[in-house]
């Protein structure tokens, strides 16, 4: 730990930190699925309904857009928090962020209609964006080389568990009060992290700009013989936008992230589905009118936890033991994808008993979930580092917005024509072809996961890479290429030839951390083959789509 480092930070702290932040984040996904907050709709047998369905009369479709409406708020503000930490402090933008969901999620508890509660779910969305685009980069930039991938794992199996909990906390607090309760209680939870990020000694992520500090424009031409000590210039709109786009440009460019970006978003839409209709689809299929709710809601969360927790740690595991490279992430990805299809397909068309169905299902969660760590580390590994935030942003919006947004409701649609005009009984078992359709996107997911893994490079293991001994500018101030007139970009250091100006493909990375930055980063080089490597990919491990 460097001089300039927080007096409170050590990495350890710092994972503690964003795990049980993660947890609350995901443990409202959950509560909002959950049969004892979400309810039931009002039927003959029924008049009142339960929950939030039955509070406002919702159909199926109508209460699908709940975990979706969220996503306007995240879909709007994920690519500006990416964007604006190159010129803020990342750790002020979490604490502000997460101020919002915060307060967002208690006016959940507090709406006195459907069209308050789904503006209210919108701005749950703002704060999630802060958090799902930066916690990742500050992990990559502090974990141990030797551990990135199980630091990866510890974090995203917060991912099931908090959903997990989300299902039982909802059960338990319906059960005893009103649903309103249980978004107050979560949304006073954050509290504590919101105003540690706000008041304490922010830490530094690579590329972002420490608070007080401007940069000079990215793509803005600069003199030759700058000095860094001088003054930064003030940047207009217009070149915050070419900037910004630039960088999407460049992000878009690589072909893993867009094999890994299409598969991820597949396997999101197919766990979105799982999530919200999981717990009400095993309650009508073996349970129907003799189940209030408990009892799917604590089997569903109990599974997801079990499930969630070991195969996220046995996927880190597996890909440490395989060696981190990203081709054996994307592969380590792809078949475990494949496989759990299988499961998955087999516990919906074949099971006839709740135990038999929940054996097989757990057996399918378990092996998809070994992907949540290797996942992550591509989408590290995958994009420059200075560009960690943007691609996990860019990937955010897509896995929402194509993925768990429109996967619920359309599922309910379909869920809805199938079981109209029959009995109970066979409604119910119409929930066997809709997940079981949904579940078909995961051959797609596998799929574009093992194409990821033919288009990555050999590489090596990060772990066997010494550090780099070349030192870090300032954000914006990479020096550039001078010697054929490039100019560095970002917070890396300008190769010849390489840096980054306005209109350019290479984008010049350093890898070694700044005070305050995370140090030495010992990132291998991903993106090798047959001795070719990319100006852009020298050091970030990834392959242009441009070449």
């Amino acid at each position: 730990m460097t001089a300039s480092q927080p007096k409170w930070f050590t990495p350890l702290r710092l994972l503690g930190i964003f795990c049980l932040t993660n947890l609350v984040v995901y443990l409202d996904r959950g509560l909002i699925a959950s049969n004892g907050v979400n309810g039931s709709p009002r039927t003959e047998e029924n008049p009142s309904g339960t929950g939030i369905q039955g509070d406002f009369n919702l159909s199926y479709f109508a209460d699908g857009l709940l975990p979706a409406i969220f996503m306007v708020g995240l879909l709007l503000s994920s690519p500006v928090f990416a964007e604006a930490v190159k010129h803020c402090s990342a750790f002020r933008m979490l604490g502000w962020g997460m101020a919002v969901w915060s307060a967002a999620v208690v006016a959940c508890g507090a709406a006195p209609n459907f069209g308050c509660l789904l503006a209210a779910r919108a701005f749950v969305g703002v704060g999630e964006a802060s958090f799902v685009a930066l916690a990742a980069p500050f992990i990559d930039d502090f974990a141990p080389a030797a551990q990135k991938t199980r630091w990866f794992a510890a974090f995203y199996l917060c991912i099931p568990v908090g959903f997990a909990a989300g299902y039982i906390f909802g059960g338990l607090v319906s059960a005893v009060t009103t649903w309103r309760w249980a978004f107050v209680c979560e949304g006073l939870a954050m509290v504590p992290f919101v105003v540690f990020v706000l008041t304490a000694q922010p830490l530094s992520l690579k590329g972002s700009e420490p608070a007080g500090a401007r940069r000079v424009s990215a793509v803005g031409k600069r003199e030759k013989g700058h000095h860094r000590s001088q003054h930064y210039d003030r940047r207009s709109w217009r070149d915050v936008v070419r900037e910004f786009l630039a960088d999407v440009a460049t992000v878009c460019r690589q072909r893993v992230w867009v094999s890994v970006c299409i598969a991820y978003t597949a396997y999101v839409a197919v766990l979105g589905v799982y999530a919200y209709w999981g717990p009400k689809a095993g309650r009508a299929l073996f349970f129907g009118a003799d189940d209030s709710g408990g009892s799917a809601d604590l089997v569903f969360g109990g599974v997801t936890v079990i499930t969630g927790v070991v195969g996220s740690v046995a996927g880190g595991l597996a890909l440490d033991k395989m060696g981190s490279t990203l081709r054996n992430a994307n592969l380590l990805c792809g078949v475990s994808t494949l496989a759990g299809c299988c499961f998955l397909l087999l516990a919906f068309t074949t099971s006839r008993t709740f135990a038999a169905f929940m054996g097989v299902f757990a057996l399918g969660q378990l092996v998809i979930f070994l992907l949540q760590a290797p996942v992550a580390a591509t989408g590290m590994w995958c994009v420059p580092p200075e560009l960690r935030p943007l691609g996990a942003s860019l990937t955010t919006v897509s896995i929402h917005l194509l993925g768990d947004v429109p996967s619920p409701p359309l599922v309910g649609l379909l869920q809805t024509r199938l079981a109209a005009g029959k009995d109970p009984g066979q409604a119910a078992q119409q929930w066997r072809i809709s997940l079981s359709v949904c579940t078909l996107l995961l051959l797609l997911s596998g799929g574009m996961f093992l194409l990821a893994a033919a288009q990555s490079g050999p590489g090596s293991d990060f772990r066997d890479q010494p550090p780099q001994p070349q030192q870090v500018g300032r954000a914006g101030e990479g020096g550039g290429g001078e010697e054929e007139g490039g100019e560095g970009c970002g917070s890396g250091i300008g190769r010849r030839g390489s840096g980054c100006g306005e209109g350019v493909r290479g984008v010049a990375v350093g890898v070694g951390g700044g005070e305050g930055e995370g140090g030495l980063d010992g990132r291998p080089l991903l993106g090798e083959r047959e001795g070719r490597v990319s100006s852009s990919s020298r050091f970030s491990g990834v392959e242009d789509l441009s070449e």
